[in-house]
């Protein structure tokens, strides 16, 4: 009987490895994609030289970056410089994600984790491409994870197309925003303390001039009325106008071409010798300026760099500084006494 017994006992074991070893090397489908520890897009790291595509896309918001001699582009935007800094962070994030441990496997609580369809829910299909157009990596990401005690271990939940697993990985990933949010925002910086005149023409043809012969001097109105008593600080806000300009969108000129009637113009002149001129128009989808540069001596080459960037857009402005390429001489003026 003992006997008999081991025997039964041998056979069933027999027939529970012979199962194992054909489900191994089947496959399991809904095993998870890599073990934790690992990187949750291995090889990445080796080929993010050669890229040339990156898409990402959450519900309605789509965005399309290219490789443009050397530097990322926004597709979306007629190939507007992307934030570089921005663009570099997401993929050295990407390539660096740890799997730390396995969550969910079932696609009705990815929701929760805000790893549900990307083209419907909260989550975001991030999809590389190399130079022959080829899938290098493509990742779902959800929610992020905030490491509460600043030690660096922020994560992040993803799951990869086509695999019923969640996981949570180690690293720290930005992916979301508008494609604004991906532009290179900064148009120019110029600051105030560099502007020596300032030439305001309004739409109606109103006209008003500001200069000072010194840095540190105040600025005056040309050919002010007598006697006007003119508001300290407000002199001086017109001259911030260049200052860390950011855009608030952008479009090729030929897409938001300066109409011929109706442009209201301002011209900052610098001590140094450059000249930035600016056309103004409103439009129903905010205010938009075209912009030119000149310079002499030393600025020659500054005013050739702004044009060089510049040139050929068209860009939205926040309504603050529309205002203040808008100044007019009663925003300047003391109200009377009283009033």
């Amino acid at each position: 009987m003992q006997r008999r017994g081991f025997i039964v006992l041998l056979t069933a074991t027999v027939i529970v490895v012979a199962a194992a070893i054909v489900v191994l090397a089947a496959g399991d489908r809904t095993a998870s994609p890599a073990p934790s520890g690992e990187r949750a897009l291995p090889g990445l790291a080796a080929k993010l030289g050669d890229l040339a595509w990156v898409g990402l896309s959450r519900g309605p918001t789509k965005i399309d970056f290219a490789a443009v001699n050397g530097s990322w582009a926004v597709v979306e935007k007629g190939n507007y410089p992307a934030a570089q800094a921005k663009m570099r962070q997401l993929l050295l994030g990407l390539a660096d994600l740890t799997l730390v441990e396995p969550k969910t496997e079932r696609p009705e609580l990815f929701a929760r984790l805000d790893l549900d369809d990307p083209a419907n829910g909260k989550a975001t299909d991030l999809k590389l491409n190399d130079r022959i157009g080829q899938t290098v990596a493509e990742l779902v990401v959800g929610k992020r994870r905030a490491d509460r005690f600043g030690t660096g271990n922020d994560a992040v939940y993803l799951r990869k197309p086509g695999i019923d697993r969640a996981w949570l990985a180690r690293g720290s990933l930005e992916v979301g925003g508008e494609i604004v949010d991906w532009l290179d925002r900064r148009i120019l910086d110029i600051p105030a303390a560099r502007i020596a005149s300032i030439k305001v023409t309004g739409d109606d043809g109103a006209m008003l001039t500001l200069g000072r012969a010194q840095p540190a001097e105040r600025f005056a109105v040309a050919e002010a009325p007598p006697d006007t008593k003119f508001k300290p600080a407000a002199l001086a806000e017109p001259a911030g106008a260049l200052a860390a300009l950011d855009l608030a969108d952008v479009k090729p000129a030929a897409d938001q071409p300066m109409p011929d009637s109706g442009v209201a113009t301002a011209s900052f002149a610098t001590f140094d010798g450059l000249t930035v001129d600016l056309r103004l128009v409103s439009r129903e989808n905010g205010d938009w300026i075209a912009i030119t540069a000149s310079g002499q001596d030393a600025a020659e080459a500054e005013a050739k760099a702004i044009n060089a960037k510049v040139g050929g857009w068209s860009y939205a402005v926040t309504p603050d500084r529309a205002k203040l390429l808008r100044t007019r001489l009663a925003d300047l003026v003391e109200p009377p006494k009283g009033s």
